[in-house]
């Protein structure tokens, strides 16, 4: 990796034209609310023009499907220690 001089940001280069490109940042989704400021984000990049509406929308539909993979994981997690506690309080005298 090198830097670009502009900014001393971190850079790729593309390598077919030797282009130093900028990386981009990188972008957290580990949580609900990671994806929801994303998903925000996306949204003013439409209303500002940065971003065509077909992409943004596009963009927030798979930010979607990935906010509701995030809830189902942590349901699931709820449940299994619902189910944990009601079998021991079953076994328990």
């Amino acid at each position: 990796m090198s830097t670009n001089t502009a900014g001393n940001s971190p850079a790729t280069i593309d390598g077919s034209n030797l282009h130093v490109l900028p990386t981009p940042p990188t972008i957290h989704l580990k949580t609900a609310d990671d994806v929801r400021l994303e998903m925000a984000k996306v949204y003013r990049d439409m209303r500002q023009g940065r971003i065509d509406m077909a992409d943004g929308t596009k963009l927030a539909y798979v930010l979607g499907q990935l906010n509701k993979a995030i809830e189902t994981g942590i349901i699931e997690v709820r449940m299994e220690a619902l189910e944990r506690t009601l079998n021991a309080r079953k076994k328990s005298p």
